[in-house]
């Protein structure tokens, strides 16, 4: 019991030390899921949540150390380092997107699950599938909690058993969430499950399943989202507030509702108190946005993963010219698993789902704003970092101050501003109750920002001009 509790002290306080102080905790839930754990998830006063020690003494069998379950601790494995096992022997690689058995767009023709999800309805498809096929018994995924009084969070983590709470769990949802819970209800029930989740949290659960057995032989499929960033409570209050909802009255929000007469990235937002309900379109509103990152995890900025790497199939929107007039929704789908890729080729030929092939580099081509910003500029984030004396996570990608073109570091130095305001920002709002405040303290900086876009972009279509009257 010494050794053990001696061990477990050390590993949870470099743990707090390096990745809980310096800002980098995704809140995934991983350290407090493993027996005995020293954390606990709690929700911080940004809105995320964010591991919290308890009481040593309460830890003191803990068995595994708790920095290899950590998706940004120095001792956990990369996403290399674990897919490889998992996926080398059987897939190709592409540097950005991972490994790939094989790729597609596309949409499912059957059912409602296209109306009902945020793209081509395959993220709710494909695990219901498996269930329906009695390949697994429960599904892991998010859910919106009923309404309450409380002020409480709006999405949770559930298990699902039975063909209609699958469905339920559609659509995207930008909003914390955390796995402790539901991991340990899935360590006290036996039986085969389907995990769900961003990049981050399916490299924890990879993580976890390393270190125990139970979590090893019963999650036996994790389908991936692609993921430009998570966003913190306040992102949804933020724009609640903002079309006549009460951030402090929230009771539920829909972050993507499909409009029939616009593109596909043209899509909604919805909130309500309980009595009345507000939409709007989502661009329409101030912190909507993707690259300025209003609202995201610090920890967002140092995640190289954008498709999911660890993940059995990812899935997410076909930002691409050919797809996205569609407002019905197309996914964009990267398999990595032999039997997923079985499962949609058998689909498929039956008409139940809408695929066809699309080359790795268009896949890559629809998330290229994500990956400029997660793979390429990250060596400049960290670089950053570094120079100030801050602990950073160890990254793929070394820290390089060297970014092209030149003027690009300009911009991700104002989105790591625009980050910081934005929390700070909203709290004092909220205590002023004002959303105007937060507004004029925002649209100076984002305006700056978006300067040095149209900088960018005008320099990139001049240089593209040249190349193109270059070629013969």
């Amino acid at each position: 019991m010494t050794n053990s509790f001696h061990h477990d002290a050390t590993a949870a306080g470099r743990l707090e030390a390096t990745v809980i102080r310096n800002g980098y905790c995704v809140g995934c839930g991983a350290c407090a899921s493993i027996m005995a754990a020293p954390f606990q998830m709690k929700m911080n006063h940004h809105g995320q949540y964010e591991a919290q020690r308890i009481p040593i003494l309460q830890s003191a069998h803990a068995t595994i150390d708790v920095q290899t379950v950590c998706p940004f601790s120095d001792e956990a494995l990369t996403e290399d380092q674990l897919a490889q096992p998992l996926y080398g022997d059987v897939c190709d690689r592409d540097s950005n997107a991972g490994y790939f058995f094989s790729v597609y767009s596309g949409y499912v023709a059957e059912g409602d699950f296209r109306a009902r999800g945020s793209s081509g309805g395959f993220g709710t498809w494909i695990v219901h599938e498996l269930f329906k096929l009695d390949l697994i018994d429960y599904v892991i995924h998010v859910q919106p909690l009923p309404p309450s009084d409380d002020n409480g969070p709006l999405f949770v983590y559930t298990i699902s058993d039975s063909s209609d709470s699958i469905r339920d769990g559609a659509k995207s949802r930008y909003y914390p969430i955390e796995l402790s819970s539901v991991l340990h209800s899935v360590r006290d029930r036996p039986g085969r499950y389907a995990f769900v989740g961003l990049p981050c949290f399916i490299k924890s659960v990879r993580l976890l399943q390393r270190q125990d057995p139970v979590f090893k032989e019963r999650i036996k499929y994790c389908v991936g989202l692609v993921c430009g960033h998570l966003k913190s409570t306040r992102y949804a209050e933020s724009l609640a507030w903002q079309i006549g909802i009460d951030p402090l009255a929230l009771k539920s929000f829909d972050f993507r509702v499909k409009d029939d007469h616009a593109p596909a990235d043209r899509y909604c937002v919805s909130a309500s108190d309980g009595e009345q309900e507000m939409i709007s379109t989502a661009s329409d509103l101030f912190g909507t946005d993707w690259g300025a990152g209003a609202f995201k995890y610090k920890s967002c900025d140092f995640c190289d993963d954008v498709f999911s790497e660890t993940a059995d199939v990812v899935l997410g929107d076909a930002w691409l010219p050919q797809f996205v007039n569609d407002s019905k929704g197309t996914n964009i789908l990267i398999i990595r698993n032999p039997d997923i890729h079985k499962l949609l080729d058998t689909a498929s030929k039956c008409g139940r789902i809408d695929v066809q092939e699309l080359p790795i580099a268009l896949a890559v081509a629809s998330q290229a704003g994500g990956l400029r910003h997660r793979k390429d500029a990250i060596a400049y984030r960290l670089y950053s970092e570094k120079k100030d004396n801050c602990w950073t996570p160890r990254k793929r990608p070394a820290p390089l101050i060297f970014l092209f073109p030149r003027f690009e570091r300009k911009r991700q130095d104002l989105r790591a501003q625009l980050r910081k305001l934005s929390h700070d920002a909203f709290d004092v709002a909220r205590n002023k109750n004002d959303i105007a405040f937060f507004l004029d303290q925002m649209k100076p900086l984002y305006r700056e920002y978006r300067a040095i876009n149209g900088d960018i972009l005008g320099r990139i279509i001049s240089l593209a001009r040249r190349k193109l009257r270059q070629i013969p």
